[in-house]
């Protein structure tokens, strides 16, 4: 009897399970995805950057992080921000120049992430590191 039973509501089941998975895919797909975008200048006290981010969850706290800079020895880290109401930031950081060689800065690119510590998702932005050369 149990395995009647089974046999007759296991299609219903998978029928289900489908809908449901798809709705929340739906729901997901629906939704913008975050981005990030990133201004960098050279400035006499180093690189000045700009981090704009839309679409983020509203008041999402957002971990900002680059790949080194040309000529340093370590990834930055520029720390955590809030996302406003509306899921959108816009914060500048300024980080030390790394290099006096204009060729480091022409030649090398840097890649931000900003990450919500919530979620884990991800968004990357990347510049030439002509921001970090030594002015």
């Amino acid at each position: 009897m149990q395995a009647f039973v089974r046999r007759m509501l296991a299609p219903l089941l998978t029928i289900t399970a489908l809908s449901f998975t798809a709705t929340i895919a739906s729901a997901i797909t629906g939704q913008a995805k975050p981005q990030l975008s990133i201004e960098a200048e050279r400035s006499p006290q180093g690189a000045r950057i700009t981090f704009k981010g839309k679409n983020w969850p509203a008041a999402a706290r957002i971990k900002l992080t680059a790949t080194r800079a040309p000529a340093s020895t370590k990834p930055q880290d520029f720390g955590i921000i809030d996302a406003d109401s509306t899921g959108t930031f816009t914060v500048r950081k300024v980080a030390i120049c790394t290099t006096q060689n204009q060729e480091d800065g022409a030649l090398e690119t840097v890649t931000f992430t900003a990450a919500d510590s919530a979620t884990g998702v991800k968004a990357t932005a990347t510049t030439r590191g002509n921001a970090w050369v030594c002015q």
